[in-house]
């Protein structure tokens, strides 16, 4: 009989799943406590929520939330990551956590907006650039036909001026002869 603790836990864990834009599942195990606090510290400084949850209710609350591909991942210790704003950022954070507690903490895949994360696929979508930085390129580009245009009617000019230095020039030379 599911006490109410656990139907409030897979509540909650339902709703963060349906609002989350990215979700990142990780075998934690053999990770010392003062670890764990320095995990949990780099995943909130990064804006995301970091929580350690039992695998049933996890997989009942994804099931739920019609994640039924996320819900096989859940299997032993798991800890879930979950950002709400910028998808790559947990894959970020936990490829970083993954280069530093070897071999403790293991992604096992997740969710990128709506789309399953494998193993295999998990460090391309470490790699994506984060919304900022996709949004600064993108003013950059919009920019970059602007400059060029701009430097090219300056060069134009410069040569406009040219051309009427030396046609001044002729001017002046043809007006001495006379």
């Amino acid at each position: 009989m599911p006490t109410q603790t656990k139907i409030d836990e897979v509540a909650l864990l339902k709703e963060k799943f349906d609002s989350a834009s990215a979700i990142v599942l990780a075998d934690y195990r053999g990770l010392n406590a003062n670890d764990m606090v320095e995990l949990r510290r780099k995943f909130r400084s990064a804006g995301l929520e970091y929580r350690v949850v039992k695998d049933t209710l996890a997989r009942i609350a994804a099931s739920e939330a019609g994640l039924e591909e996320l819900a096989e991942l859940f299997a032993g210790p798991i800890a879930v990551a979950l950002s709400y704003e910028d998808p790559a950022t947990p894959f970020k954070v936990s490829e970083e956590c993954r280069k530093a507690y070897q071999p403790h903490y293991e992604p096992r895949g997740g969710l990128f907006e709506g789309v399953l994360v494998l193993e295999d696929e998990f460090r391309r979508y470490a790699t994506l650039p984060s919304r900022e930085e996709l949004l600064s390129k993108m003013a950059g580009l919009l920019a970059s036909p602007a400059r060029a245009l701009a430097v090219v009617l300056q060069a134009k000019v410069r040569e406009l001026a040219v051309v009427l230095g030396e046609v001044r020039k002729k001017f002046e030379q043809e007006k001495g002869e006379d």
